[in-house]
């Protein structure tokens, strides 16, 4: 992948390109920095580029948990300590943005903007019976079985359908990196995520972006987000699921250099 960050018993893996002023890219729960495929190429043309695997994701280490989101925001502070970066602007997805919620609450001067999508503040019993079902998933059918109900979670059928060659692929090559153990504690930490009394207290500027079709993190938890946190704005892209990097990064793309560009 490039870089490695070591730190007490874990090495975190990171990409670091373009130049400019810094944009930090954070995954979500079972992805790793390439998810941002279609998007880097976009953002490094003005901007220095930062996409990392998080703790138990990808190339970097897997130690034991448990692990959550206070843990994975302290690794990215850790890592801006180490490249001299004093504040960025932040992009995460799904899970990555609730780890950058947890960063905005605990260390707020280093966000000069954060961008959430298809993100949860919250779990409530509609993502907590997705999230025990992929994780029973997980245990009883092994990683092949858990990537297949996560992908039907994230993308469009038809999408999957036209790419299908593709994402096997992708399986096949995560099989080959994955840490079931690791993966257990992830979900564990998405099951306790609860900032929902505490976003009132992010200044930050914030674009939020849903998917108006996502089925893993329905619209209502971005709504929320928006609702409580006070500098803050909403953008719903018409038809599109959880996936939407991945479907459509362009349009995707096209909204958030819209935003960092009016900061």
């Amino acid at each position: 992948m490039g870089n490695d960050l070591k730190l007490n018993h874990t090495d975190l893996c990171y990409q670091d390109m373009g130049a400019g002023y810094p944009i930090v890219l954070v995954h979500g729960m079972g992805s790793d920095h390439t998810i941002w495929g279609g998007f880097i190429p976009l953002l490094n043309k003005n901007y220095r580029v930062i996409s990392m695997d998080l703790r138990g994701h990808g190339e970097s280490s897997k130690p034991p948990g448990p692990y959550s989101m206070e843990l994975f925001s302290e690794d990215i502070n850790q890592l801006l300590q180490t490249l001299n970066i004093d504040q960025a602007h932040f992009i995460g997805h799904s899970m990555g943005g609730a780890v950058l919620l947890s960063l905005a609450l605990k260390n707020p001067e280093k966000i000069h903007s954060l961008t959430l999508i298809s993100t949860f503040a919250y779990v409530d019993y509609q993502l907590q019976l997705t999230l025990t079902r992929i994780l029973k998933i997980l245990h009883d059918e092994g990683f092949n079985a858990f990537f297949e109900a996560c992908l039907n979670l994230a993308n469009s059928p038809e999408f999957i359908e036209e790419n299908r060659d593709f994402f096997n692929s992708i399986r096949d090559m995560k099989a080959q990196k994955i840490s079931i153990h690791a993966l257990n504690d992830t979900i564990d930490a998405c099951l306790k995520v609860n900032f929902i009394d505490s976003l009132n207290l992010i200044k930050i500027p914030t674009l939020v972006i849903a998917g108006e079709k996502d089925v893993f993190i329905p619209i209502h938890h971005s709504r929320k987000i928006k609702n409580m946190i006070t500098n803050s704005k909403l953008q719903i892209i018409d038809n599109a699921v959880h996936n939407m990097l991945v479907e459509q990064p362009d349009e995707t793309y096209s909204i958030i250099n819209g935003f960092l560009n009016r900061i």
